[in-house]
């Protein structure tokens, strides 16, 4: 009997095990706008802490939902943040302390699951909030969707809705320089216009 009974256990554990290695794959995205013009886009998934951004797709591709997303704009995952988030009420609580300014699960995949708290990170990329495709790639196993997805991004204040999907240029400039140049340039032209008369 007991024979039997360590049988059943390790037959189990086994299935257990194969579910576990099936629910390896992005289940939700988030973002956070950087108030320059830019937001970082978050990818949440379950396989673990990680400590370099590992990707079976390359990234993310982000579009317009309905037309070939293989011509969609790729980012890579450049960064990691582990054990936080998971479930709705910890994303909650990570855009209630200004982690993320939004999120939006991945349907077919999210379980709502606590353990499911480990995020790649995009380098800063220029996104205005609307409903967009979203898309890893079905490769398998670390950032797996099984399609592309429509999701609804918002609370980004900084960039106008609708904008993107872009890379961001380096060293965006920030608005007051932005008013310096702009004020140099006029009076570069009051000059020239006086020389002239």
């Amino acid at each position: 009997m007991n024979v039997l009974k360590k049988l059943i256990l390790v037959t189990g554990l086994g299935v257990f095990g194969m579910a576990g290695s099936a629910n390896a794959h992005l289940v939700a995205f988030g973002w956070k706008d950087n108030g320059n013009g830019t937001i970082t886009m978050y990818g949440q998934h379950w396989h673990g802490a990680q400590s370099t951004p590992y990707s079976d797709n390359g990234g993310v591709r982000i579009g317009v939902f309905g037309t070939d997303s293989s011509t969609w704009q790729l980012f890579q995952w450049t960064d990691v943040m582990n054990d936080i988030g998971g479930n709705i009420a910890g994303m909650d609580a990570m855009v209630t302390n200004g982690i993320l300014d939004g999120y939006a699960v991945e349907p077919n995949h999210f379980s709502n699951s606590i353990f499911e708290n480990d995020w790649f990170l995009t380098d800063p990329l220029v996104l205005g909030n609307g409903t967009w495709g979203l898309f890893t790639g079905t490769g398998c196993c670390i950032d797996t969707m099984t399609a592309p997805g429509q999701f609804v991004i918002s609370g980004i204040s900084s960039v106008p809705d609708g904008t993107g999907p872009g890379s961001a240029p380096t060293g965006v400039p920030e608005p007051a320089t932005l008013g310096l140049l702009s004020l140099g340039l006029i009076g570069l032209a009051t000059m020239r216009h006086r020389a002239k008369a």
